[in-house]
């Protein structure tokens, strides 16, 4: 049957207390996999964590995402290629942009697709800040265009961009819809409206339920239209600092690791 595959971001652990990924990231990865998560990500252009990150999950059989940002489509053919050598579970694109007309930006997904179509792995299109997907009602209009486009739904980043308020207003309840249909893989962070990334719960509680949801009805749709043996993942992707909140001495206020292994339990739960 369908499977949820929940991933840590190798960037998630950078400046995490007791983990030093820049000098021992498998300690980092062992314990990705011992707290229970069934891979992880990491961004292709970082060589060294690439290869550990792709040569620890290959030999236990776990998956990993490869991440890029790309700028067109003869640089994502290479990314593909060299994502597809090392078996990751799918490529995530972050695209460069954003643009002025919908007319370009869809011209450029498009040279992107034929990539998509011909490339030895699944290619997935991340919604973001400061890419071609940055402002939702022109993505949807990009969409109405690409309407089988594969994305990655990192949904913090509409929140936090347009300062949205709970509840969240129907036009805009919509939009995230829009994106859920398409929704092939997940990003996960709570943000608020001026917070990318906000603690966990406490007073953050209604952004969590908020979030909760969304990634819920993601699921659903995703299940409607998968096949027994599909894999649907879901990468837990708290930052360090900027993304992090930090005191006036720079210290974290909560306990990222601990709060990521409570999103994955959350998310399992969301699954079954």
């Amino acid at each position: 049957m369908p499977r949820l595959l929940i991933l840590q971001s190798v960037w998630g652990m950078d400046k995490c207390p007791g983990f030093d990924v820049w000098n021992d990231l498998e300690t980092a990865l062992q314990a990705i996999v011992d707290a229970g998560f069934d891979g992880a990500g990491t961004n292709l252009v970082r060589k060294e964590r690439t290869a550990v990150t792709s040569r620890f999950m290959n030999e236990r059989g776990l998956a990993w995402e490869a991440q890029v940002l790309a700028r067109t489509a003869d640089e994502l053919d290479r990314f593909a290629e060299e994502a597809a050598a090392l078996s990751a579970h799918h490529l995530n694109v972050q695209i460069a942009g954003p643009l002025d007309r919908v007319a370009d930006a869809v011209r450029l997904v498009e040279s992107m697709e034929r990539v998509r179509e011909r490339a030895g792995l699944p290619i997935l299109y991340e919604t973001h800040r400061a890419r071609l997907t940055q402002d939702l009602p022109f993505f949807l209009r990009m969409l109405d265009a690409l309407p089988f486009l594969p994305l990655t739904a990192d949904l913090c980043h509409y929140v936090v961009a347009g300062e949205w308020e709970l509840p969240v207003d129907g036009a805009r309840q919509a939009g995230i819809d829009r994106i859920l249909r398409q929704a092939k893989a997940f990003h996960g962070r709570v943000a608020t409206a001026h917070q990318v990334q906000a603690p966990i719960g406490g007073h953050h509680q209604p952004w969590l339920d908020l979030f909760l949801d969304w990634w819920k009805r993601g699921f659903q749709q995703w299940r409607q239209q998968s096949q027994p043996q599909d894999s649907l993942s879901f990468m837990v992707e708290l930052g360090p600092p900027p993304y992090a909140v930090v005191d006036t001495a720079g210290r974290e206020l909560t306990d990222r690791w601990q709060e990521a292994k409570r999103l994955k339990d959350l998310v399992r739960a969301l699954w079954t």
